[in-house]
């Protein structure tokens, strides 16, 4: 079941920066309609000028909202749906990382982790899925975390697992509606998200990051319009995601062996 990005109106969560944005921006230029839900204000209005001023006369509605706020989202979707009968797709991107030590990583991170990345997308596409017309999207922005744990992501790692699983239970559900879900897994890309996580990163999980490529949000929003339109399930981003992916399927204890031969060399240099 392939979607082709055409008329007709998108959700777009964590839009106002980063591959959301980028997203949008794509989505824009193929015809889409376009609702961006984020909780930045100044950035969400930011990202609707940039939109409209490379994809004039595409509508742009924007929805400024904390994702980890039940309460909130609730709210925004009865607003939504006040102004909408009919939509085309959902496409949930938020995500909030913050690497660490386990043992060093506070509790409430943990906590604040499942409701951005897991809940907010569980809450928005419960509440809108309903609108999503046959033949219609909804997508997931997981991780190469989502399918393999790396060193520092405990705290991500878990929510992003589960937004695979929750993506599967649904695609079979969805069956009956023609609607398509995937998920999108980009490796290390560069956003300000991204910076963030760079200051609370682990010696080690800045040794991993070392040898993977860092994608612009622009190339990962590419590869996402190109999965979509071939009817991927999942969506790596790039050759390195890829195999790590089919890899870590078939053979996860050889993946492993790698990671921990990355991670002692890293401790090791650092002992020096």
């Amino acid at each position: 079941m392939a979607h082709n990005i055409q008329n007709g109106t998108y959700v777009i969560t964590g839009a106002s920066r980063g591959i959301g944005r980028s997203i949008a921006r794509e989505l824009a230029a193929r015809g889409a309609d376009l609702i961006l839900i984020a909780r930045d204000k100044r950035a969400l209005a930011a990202t609707e000028q940039e939109i409209r001023a490379v994809a004039p006369g595409r509508n742009v509605e924007v929805y400024s909202c904390d994702l980890s706020d039940r309460k909130a989202i609730e709210k925004t979707c009865a607003e939504v749906k006040k102004k909408h009968r009919i939509l085309r797709g959902i496409i949930n991107n938020a995500g909030y990382a913050r690497p660490g030590y386990f043992a060093e990583i506070p509790a409430d991170e943990f906590d604040k982790a499942v409701r951005v990345d897991y809940l907010g997308a569980v809450y928005i596409t419960h509440g809108l899925q309903g609108l999503v017309a046959e033949g219609g999207l909804i997508t997931f922005t997981s991780s190469v975390v989502g399918y393999m744990g790396v060193f520092g992501y405990s705290s991500y790692a878990g929510p992003k697992f589960a937004l695979i699983g929750l993506a599967e239970t649904l695609r079979q559900e969805m069956l009956a509606r023609k609607i398509q879900v995937s998920v999108l897994c980009p490796p290390d890309t560069e956003t300000p998200g991204y910076a963030t996580e760079n200051e609370t990163k682990p010696y080690e999980t800045a040794a991993l990051s070392e040898s993977a490529k860092l994608m612009s949000a622009d190339a990962v929003a590419t590869k996402f319009i190109k999965g979509v339109s071939k009817g991927k399930f999942i969506i790596t981003c790039n050759f390195e995601s890829g195999m790590l992916y089919r890899l870590h399927g078939i053979w996860p204890s050889l993946v492993f062996s790698i990671m921990t031969g990355m991670i002692k060399k890293a401790q090791r240099k650092r002992l020096k």
